[in-house]
């Protein structure tokens, strides 16, 4: 769509219920696409998670922040195992649910990722954690890294929008002072022994959104974490 149709279009949409809204969008084929593809079309990224899904036999996938399930479907094509993923949003959940009923291996939850988190907490599985669900005023991250460090010994998390620290080219969100998606905000008190990890990939030759990321390992998972496309950095 134009600009001018899309910014009416969403305006529309806002104001539309749900049940509406999301039976709409799922009219729009370019929705299934959103931000450039999975993990915002960035096919440096998508190799990082290939890889960990290689080097790390995961027992579940958990994502927070669903939006229109396009990295959903993604994660659930390169892992061999069950994907949960939390939507805050009545009218993406709605979509979501939709696009993906296909498979019985996902299983979408609406509401708020710290409480999804907390729920599905187990010290008995290996699990891959897929962070995005920091697009609104409130900044849950350093609470889900906290529940994550306390609920799961064995986790490898990686963060979306996030500040790489020696290659400004990589996009981040900032919302503010002390909100800024960078190192210097992890609760690192709460995560003795976890190691940071950075994409080797630069910037300028990254593709779609350009969007930085980090990967954070637990003790265990810090030696199998280390794969080709990541570099290790300091928390």
């Amino acid at each position: 769509m134009r600009p001018r149709v899309e910014q009416w279009y969403e305006r529309a949409m806002r104001v539309a219920p749900a049940t509406v809204s999301s039976r709409v969008d799922s009219a729009r084929l370019s929705l299934r696409h959103s931000w450039g593809g999975p993990l915002n079309g960035q096919e440096g990224r998508q190799r990082i998670v290939r890889e960990l899904a290689r080097a790390i036999h995961f027992d579940r996938v958990y994502e927070t922040g669903t939006y229109r399930g396009t990295t959903t479907e993604f994660l659930l094509a390169v892992f061999e195992c069950p994907v949960f993923s939390v939507e805050i949003s009545e009218r993406f959940f709605r979509y979501s649910r939709a696009r993906l009923s296909y498979s019985r291996r996902v299983h979408l939850e609406r509401g708020d990722s710290r409480s999804f988190l907390q729920r599905h907490a187990t010290v008995s599985e290996t699990a891959f954690i897929y962070l995005d669900a920091h697009w609104q005023r409130d900044l849950p991250l350093c609470d889900e890294l906290r529940i994550i460090s306390s609920g799961w010994p064995r986790a490898v998390v990686m963060i979306d929008d996030f500040r790489v620290p020696d290659d400004d080219g990589y996009g981040f969100d900032d919302y503010g002072p002390g909100k800024v998606l960078e190192v210097e905000i992890l609760p690192k008190a709460e995560m003795d022994g976890w190691q940071i990890f950075y994409p080797v990939l630069p910037s300028a030759q990254e593709t779609g959104a350009g969007r930085g990321c980090c990967v954070l390992a637990s003790g265990p998972m810090v030696k199998a974490a280390r794969v080709a496309s990541l570099r290790p950095g300091y928390l």
